[in-house]
């Protein structure tokens, strides 16, 4: 049994197989052009294979020269796909693309060459056949003749290549690409150890074997194939996430538009209801009892008022970026100012110190103090609150105390939005303390450090 033709044959196989695999992975994403390029060196390598057996079953010179030909024609595509790979998957500097340029025009010479050639390319003239036994009984044969000179510069070309490799895993080190530059380098240096061997010993009659080329692009191709599977199934996995992220983006904008309907249909709809229905009523109240009306009036005056703070305060969440046009202070004024004229609890509010704050510190503080004062109105039965802010730089510390009915932290956390308020804390790499004691009041307190947070802006 031939078993060195079936090895030829199988490792035919499995490069038309990867082949196919990356060609396809190519048509799901047409900008990744190396997936292409890795397909038709796969493929230039497998044909290689099928004309190496060919050439090892070529017992006569005629044959010999049909043979060779076609392995040389092969070895050119080869070569130059592999080239134009090593260009794409490396992406090498200016320097490095000449010398591919190069590279592929002198074997495409080559090739042209090779077709007038009465002997290939290899050789100017064939002298006799070298007739090898393998230690299984198998028989095969390799040709021996005159070098042609034209074929040093060839072989020179192979060194080139592995410049070539060194320079593109010297850029893949410089972008951090390691891991691709380490498995590259090692699987180049497997094929180029067996392609060596080939060269230097087997056609020069100093070891009886076949040419060991195939096998060790084999391992390369195998290896270049991992890492890009790798890279395919790391960018599925960063698409996967993205649409994730795209469908909690939605799923969060319809949640922020329900609540802020439901805001305003629960405030400030309910406000003008009132204020439409008072106004209604004043000029009969005023015929009949103008102190009442008076009082009336006020009413009137304060409900206006709240939902008029309201109002601004919803339009704050419709356009998110003015949270970062206003100062901390004015953002935490106009929140007390809305609280105080909606539910006519007082808020005594004190600012200390000032200090300019990252965007995403400023949002952080201002959604605190935002549910801090929401849960306040619908469920502490409070009848005055306190909020602080002071500044030390390089410290900031946001209190929210009122003197309402307390609630149990462990068990009503959930219901109260104190896990939102400590994830928006951690993202900003801050401390939320809550403190809470039935019929005493709650104290919420956010505390931040500058030097705590990478990156942070100056204080002014």
């Amino acid at each position: 049994m031939n078993f060195l033709e079936i090895a030829q044959y199988m490792a035919c196989a499995v490069f038309l197989t990867i082949a196919v695999i990356h060609w396809l992975v190519w048509l799901r994403a047409h900008r990744e052009i190396v997936h292409l390029l890795f397909a038709v060196t796969s493929a230039a390598a497998g044909a290689n294979a099928i004309a190496e057996a060919v050439m090892y079953r070529a017992d006569s010179i005629d044959a010999m020269s049909s043979a060779l030909r076609w392995y040389v024609a092969t070895s050119g595509c080869w070569a130059v796909a592999t080239v134009c790979f090593i260009v794409s998957y490396t992406s090498i500097g200016r320097i490095g693309r000449y010398v591919a340029a190069t590279i592929v025009a002198a074997c495409l010479i080559a090739m042209v060459l090779n077709v007038f050639s009465p002997a290939s390319f290899l050789y100017t003239e064939l002298t006799g056949l070298r007739e090898i036994t393998l230690p299984w009984g198998e028989r095969l044969w390799l040709a021996i003749g005159e070098d042609n000179p034209w074929r040093l510069a060839s072989e020179l070309a192979f060194v080139v290549i592995i410049g070539l490799v060194a320079d593109g895993c010297y850029h893949l080190w410089q972008r951090e690409e390691r891991r691709r530059a380490i498995i590259f380098a090692a699987a180049v240096m497997v094929f180029m150890l067996c392609f060596g061997t080939h060269a230097f010993f087997v056609d020069t009659g100093r070891l009886d074997s076949p040419y060991l080329s195939t096998y060790g692009f084999l391992a390369l191709v195998g290896f270049t194939s991992y890492d890009l599977a790798g890279e395919v199934m790391r960018t599925s996995e960063l698409s996967s996430k993205l649409a994730q992220r795209e469908s909690d983006l939605r799923t969060a904008v319809a949640d922020e538009r329900n609540r802020i309907a439901g805001e305003l249909h629960d405030s400030v709809t309910q406000t003008l209801f009132s204020t439409a229905a008072i106004a209604d009523a004043l000029p009969e109240v005023w015929r009949r009892k103008p102190d009442e009306a008076m009082r009336g009036l006020e009413e009137l005056k304060h409900l206006t008022r709240g939902a008029l703070a309201e109002m601004r305060t919803l339009l704050l969440e419709l356009h998110p970026a003015t949270l970062l046009e206003k100062d901390l202070e004015t953002l935490l004024r106009q929140l007390a100012d809305s609280m105080t004229e909606r539910t006519r609890i007082p808020i005594q509010l004190e600012i200390d110190g000032k200090m300019h704050f990252p965007e995403e510190v400023q949002i952080a503080f201002y959604r605190v103090a935002q549910e801090s004062l929401n849960n306040i109105s619908r469920h502490a039965h409070a009848t005055k609150v306190w909020l602080s802010l002071v500044c030390d730089a390089p410290n900031a510390t946001l209190t929210i105390r009122d003197d309402g009915s307390g609630f149990e932290v462990a068990t009503d956390a959930a219901g109260m939005g104190l896990a939102i308020m400590r994830e928006r804390v951690a993202a900003i790499a801050g401390e939320l303390n809550v403190h809470s004691e039935s019929k005493r009041g709650t104290t919420i307190t956010l505390r931040w450090n500058r030097h705590s947070r990478i990156g942070g802006d100056d204080d002014n």
